[in-house]
């Protein structure tokens, strides 16, 4: 064991904690946690290390979001040794102070007891136990799932958490950003999975026994969107299983690279065939800038993964939720040149791709998607129609996060020779806690408006967005002129509504192709700056998925702190 001596005290760089140390709150040594982990070490009370020379710890509970406070240094109990020495205060090592004990460069916490260098091991003391999620049994038939993303503990958090709460669902899915780590610490990162659990509103949570599934994004995989070359996939896994508190026999934590994973929920002919993707581990660089581009062969959930998907996807089951971190539908965005996506390579596989899935002439968000990745996204919806027209499933339902919006989409599916007939398939977006993105998002895949007739009270018509009417191009409905929302159905190719084509927009619980409307808000004008299904003014938002077996119906909805504010109604 090596010998501890005292050194005078040094300047540190300074690292997370200083740039922000004005912000943090001053606190009692009571509201501390009595062990913590910063960087390389572990802490019974507390230290100045990098920031500043002022003594903080990580606290029980966040005050006003942040997750540790400076601690007033008269409010510091004393600290023991294992022979009942009094630790010095401070102990001085290696240019920082810290009260109490720590485990700098040892393995046990230790703290100097006199000025001449001494010092002596402490009492190793056991961290309070946090409270643990809870999984879903496979005899549970799925009649409610939810799903969130992006989770920041600021805004309106606490309020859209206990609404969720009140929903009681059969299962929550956990989509990715689950807190933002954005490190190769993993003692930070450990740290913020932690702090997470000790929040008073997620403790609530996790109180109400509320099953979880799970998958992640970046921030809380490791880096802004890192892919394979993130150099602690392999930790980062292993703090994600112990976060969500995983069985000790789970395949994740027994040789399985990456964090998918397939759970068949229900009773026969009531089967929900839940599938949590990871597309971040394997997955290839998709700008330069994030490493050396592979063109064709870039690939989003690698050789493994994509094996184990193509026999999930060949199980028999009623429904299939296929959750993914990054959104799956949005068409590629075009307002960048392709040559610029690493998958581009020569072109010709990049382009076929795109026109294979009829979406050449179509641009979608500019933020990531599957989309930038055409021959990965095109295999996707291939299986997924393979699945469909050879009896495996009646319904698939893709779930993401990620965007800090909610949102509704679907897709057709283009017939193929070998995939079979052309299928619908839908996806729920729902992103964040906490979180608000009151910008225009294109995406011409989002679920159509449906209108009916000059008012004939058939809504089978499209509303064409954007419309303009009189000198005022508008992206959703309007009451402008007429008693009831309403838009065109037919424009020309300025955008211009061509006269008489227009149609009353549905309203609540009106019957439209392939189902219905469920719930359109009264106050949806100041929940989007588009239509209906998209809702990105609303600050926190949450997704929810009805199934009602008997009738053979699937509700999806956004869901805001105040409501449900927008859902649809289809058949499966």
């Amino acid at each position: 064991m090596m010998k501890y001596t005292k050194v005078a005290l040094t300047t540190f760089a300074i690292l997370s904690i200083a740039s922000t140390a004005q912000a943090a709150p001053e606190v009692h040594y009571t509201q501390c946690q009595s062990v913590f982990s910063y960087q390389t070490a572990s802490y019974q009370g507390t230290t100045n290390k990098n920031n500043n020379g002022n003594q903080w710890c990580y606290l029980q509970q966040a005050i006003d979001g942040s997750s540790w406070g400076n601690v007033r240094t008269e409010t510091i109990p004393t600290f023991k040794t294992v022979t009942g020495k009094v630790c010095n205060t401070p102990s001085q090592y290696q240019g920082e102070h810290f009260y109490g004990c720590s485990t700098a460069n040892h393995s046990a916490p230790w703290c100097y007891v006199d000025d001449q260098g001494n010092w002596e091991e402490c009492a190793n003391i056991e961290s309070e136990p946090l409270p643990k999620h809870t999984h879903p049994q496979a005899s549970q038939r799925l009649d409610r799932v939810a799903l969130g993303s992006c989770f920041k503990t600021k805004g309106d958090m606490p309020q859209a958490l206990a609404k969720l709460i009140s929903h009681q669902p059969d299962l929550f899915l956990w989509l990715g950003d689950n807190i933002y780590a954005d490190t190769t610490n993993m003692g930070t990162m450990r740290q913020k999975y932690d702090d997470k659990k000790r929040n008073i509103d997620y403790q609530k949570f996790l109180a109400a026994n509320i099953p979880v599934m799970a998958t992640w994004d970046d921030h809380d995989y490791g880096a802004n969107n890192d892919g394979k070359h993130y150099p602690q996939r392999v930790n980062s896994q292993k703090e994600y299983l112990r976060h969500f508190d995983v069985p000790a026999d789970d395949p994740r934590l027994h040789g399985q690279a990456g964090i998918y994973e397939a759970k068949m929920l229900g009773p026969a002919n009531e089967r929900t065939h839940v599938i949590t993707l990871d597309a971040r581990y394997f997955r290839s660089p998709t700008f330069d800038n994030y490493g050396t581009c592979e063109g064709s062969d870039t690939t989003i959930l690698g050789t493994e993964q994509w094996q184990w998907l193509e026999k999930q996807l060949d199980t028999p089951s009623e429904i299939k939720l296929i959750a993914s971190g990054i959104q799956v539908l949005p068409p590629l965005y075009q307002g960048r040149s392709k040559n610029k996506y690493c998958a581009y390579g020569d072109g010709k596989e990049f382009e076929q791709a795109i026109a294979d899935m009829a979406e050449s002439d179509m641009s979608g968000t500019s933020y990531e998607s599957w989309a930038e990745v055409p021959l990965e996204r095109a295999k996707l919806l291939r299986l997924v129609q393979k699945s469909i027209n050879s009896g495996k499933t009646k319904a698939v339902i893709f779930l993401s996060g990620d965007q800090h919006w909610g949102e509704l989409l679907k897709k057709e599916i283009p017939t193929s020779v070998q995939y079979g007939k052309a299928v619908t398939v839908y996806e729920v977006t729902a992103s964040g806690f906490g979180q608000n993105w009151p910008y225009h998002i294109e995406n011409p895949l989002r679920l159509p408006v449906y209108a009916d007739k000059k008012g004939d009270g058939q809504y089978t018509q499209q509303c064409q967005f954007p419309f303009t009417y009189g000198v005022t191009t508008y992206r959703g409905c309007i009451t402008k002129d007429h008693d009831q929302p309403w838009c065109y159905t037919q424009v020309d190719d300025n955008g211009r509504g061509v006269n008489g084509e227009w149609g009353n927009c549905a309203p609540n619980g009106a019957r439209i192709p392939n189902g219905q409307v469920g719930t359109v808000s009264s106050n949806i004008a100041n929940l989007t700056t588009s239509d209906r299904h998209l809702i990105n003014k609303s600050g926190s938002n949450y997704g929810m998925v009805d199934i009602d077996w008997g009738k053979q119906t699937i509700k999806l909805s956004i869901q805001t702190t105040e409501e449900e504010a927008v859902s649809t109604i289809v058949n499966f």
